[in-house]
């Protein structure tokens, strides 16, 4: 392996491990978005006092270099990031790294990322009609008032307890509803998004380490995966046969 062809699959290696990384800042901008953390610190936005961009420190090794958030003109920050993962999907065909359906197919996945991102972002922004809240609520207010009178006839004083039991329970459904709203918050009964990112990120961070661990290994007979055409940044990562019955 001549020098240019070595410094050329270096190259191509760093742009697979930056494309690793933009994935995992789609996660971070994801969860920062549904809790309405995008556009004000702690994230990437716009300082309308100062006029530049301030950036989070858990974005700080993730995201390429020079990229500015937009949020405030109303583009997202992890459908932004989608185009660079976009870009490199259409690099890598072109250069021969993988075939048509494959990069088909990772289209496909990039898509359904994006799906799914649309889908939370509806559910977060998608309130209960203020006509209904009003109207439940006024149907517990008139059922709690109401109920002692037509209980009292046969259940004497204990209508007053066995109604407060009831509208306890009525009134304690509306706001575990009320709840369930938004489960992309912070409160400890939402989706801890934080700590499902977190570890995510970390699962990645070691299989690039040990990816570029044994990218640099000379003897990459077992390891090297070639599809066609040129070197792949691809190589030296670790692929193993799947089993099936019928083996």
């Amino acid at each position: 392996m001549d020098k240019d062809e070595s410094a050329t699959r270096l190259s191509d290696r760093a742009e697979t491990e930056r494309a690793v990384k933009i994935l995992m800042a789609i996660l971070f901008a994801t969860k920062n978005h549904l809790r309405a953390e995008w556009g004000a610190f702690p994230g990437v936005g716009f300082d309308t006092a100062a006029g530049n961009q301030f950036l989070h420190a858990e974005y700080s090794d993730l995201l390429p270099s020079g990229v500015m958030g937009y949020d405030h003109r109303g583009l997202g920050i992890p459908l932004q990031l989608t185009f660079f993962i976009e870009q490199y999907i259409k690099n890598g065909y072109q250069r021969g790294w993988y075939h048509a359906p494959q990069a088909s197919q990772m289209t496909v996945q990039l898509n359904t990322l994006v799906d799914a991102y649309g889908r939370m972002e509806t559910i977060r922004l998608t309130p209960v009609p203020i006509a209904h809240l009003i109207h439940e609520k006024q149907v517990l207010a008139l059922f709690g008032m109401f109920l002692p009178f037509a209980m009292v006839t046969e259940m004497g004083w204990w209508a007053i307890p066995l109604t407060t039991f009831v509208v306890f329970t009525l009134y304690g459904i509306d706001g575990i509803a009320g709840q369930l709203e938004d489960p992309f918050g912070s409160n400890r009964n939402d989706i801890n998004m934080a700590a499902i990112v977190e570890d995510i990120r970390s699962e990645i961070l070691v299989l690039v380490d040990e990816w570029k661990r044994v990218g640099e290994q000379k003897d990459e007979s077992q390891w090297f995966m070639e599809p066609y055409g040129g070197g792949s940044p691809l190589a030296g990562i670790p692929t193993f046969r799947v089993m099936s019955f019928d083996d």
